[in-house]
């Protein structure tokens, strides 16, 4: 699983030689309005603990995030895959993207999450698969629905309302 591929993007695991990428990311206002928890950018720090983080859930896992690059080109896209997060005291897998805010409106999340998705239910056999946004996310909450995820409940995450989304993998499958 050192490579998930899509269409027009190359996805390797991400690593802390990553650090400009994700840099370039975590400092871009727009995106990290929906990503961190206080909507303010990253320091370097955070960025630093965000890839060690990472790196360690490879190291346990197997899978985790990828780092996402055009094919023609090899410009950096943003990350995403599945993970495991704890939701409300328990353990999940999680699905997450970050995608550079040059690249919305284009389906670069939707054609990770779907990779992730294909990975997660049809490899690695999975029952089902979370995800989750702040409410006022519009844009995320269309990537899940699109990928068939239906919403469950309003939630508490790292002490923000969140919105819940649940993807069972037979829900997945007869999709597919």
């Amino acid at each position: 699983m050192n490579e998930l591929n899509t269409r027009r993007l190359v996805g390797a695991p991400a690593v802390p030689g990553d650090f400009a990428d994700i840099r370039r990311l975590h400092c871009d206002p727009r995106v990290m309005a929906t990503l961190s928890a206080d909507g303010n950018t990253f320091s370097e720090v955070q960025t630093r603990a965000f890839l060690k983080n990472a790196a360690e859930h490879w190291k346990l896992h197997g899978f985790g995030l990828w780092l996402f690059r055009e094919q023609v080109g090899g410009e950096f896209v943003g990350y995403g895959g599945i993970k495991h997060a704890v939701v409300e005291g328990r353990d999940e897998i999680e699905l997450g993207y970050a995608i550079r805010s040059d690249y919305w409106g284009i389906g670069i999340a939707t054609e990770i999450s779907i990779a992730a998705l294909k990975l997660g239910f049809n490899v690695m056999r999975l029952d089902r698969i979370v995800a989750f946004t702040l409410p006022h996310n519009r844009a995320s909450r269309g990537v899940m629905e699109h990928c068939g995820f239906t919403y469950q409940r309003d939630i508490v995450h790292a002490g923000l309302p969140h919105v819940l989304y649940i993807l069972e993998a037979r829900d997945f499958i007869a999709r597919s």
